[in-house]
């Protein structure tokens, strides 16, 4: 919500050299960006991410072009900014930033073949190209490993039906009641026992 806040927090953080990781600056700063619509930025930022170019990263054994997450944010990030290119005259910019984004999307299956993000935006992608064939292969492969939300949900339900503690655990906003008097053998003050 506080974008802009969060603007001036990365500046800040970027400032103090060795306490925060020019890679972690450079990802939250590319998803501030991309929040804020500045999607050129964004792509900068991201790539600097997956490039995994900072000094030490390599050294730690840091590799961010296998990292899943951040292959499918820049490919959603180029898929956003293609979108922005309208028109006959914009078509082969729109096609070079969607064949980027495909190109971000297949590392990603490379590295994890059922991964929901990759197969959707996959078959977005290809519906705008205009390749049906791939876009139903990728859309039919996102329902294959979705997981069946309603099978998801009965099962939970029936649980927590069955378990009142596990019911209340799994409730959004938990309160114990630390002192419920059965909980606790009390001894009265009148004798006691």
């Amino acid at each position: 919500g506080r974008l802009e806040d969060a603007v001036e927090a990365l500046r800040r953080a970027a400032a103090h050299k060795g306490l925060a990781q020019p890679w972690t600056v450079s990802w939250f700063t590319g998803i501030v960006n991309k929040q804020n619509g500045h999607l050129d930025d964004a792509i900068s930022n991201f790539l600097s991410v997956v490039n995994t170019g900072f000094e030490g990263a390599a050294a730690r054994g840091f590799d961010f072009g296998q990292d899943y997450r951040a292959l499918n944010e820049l490919g959603q990030t180029y898929f956003e900014r293609a979108k922005q290119e309208r028109g006959e005259a914009a078509k082969k910019e729109r096609d070079r930033l969607l064949t980027e984004a495909v190109s971000r999307f297949e590392q990603t299956l490379a590295l994890d073949p059922e991964n929901l993000t990759a197969h959707y935006n996959l078959a977005l992608i290809f519906t705008r190209l205009g390749d049906d064939r791939r876009a139903g292969e990728h859309r039919a492969l996102h329902l294959k490993y979705k997981p069946d939300d309603n099978a998801r949900d009965n099962s939970v339900a029936v649980h927590r039906a069955g378990n009142p503690a596990a019911n209340h655990a799994a409730e959004s906003i938990v309160i114990y009641d630390l002192q419920k008097a059965e909980n606790y053998e009390l001894k009265s003050e009148a004798g006691g026992r």
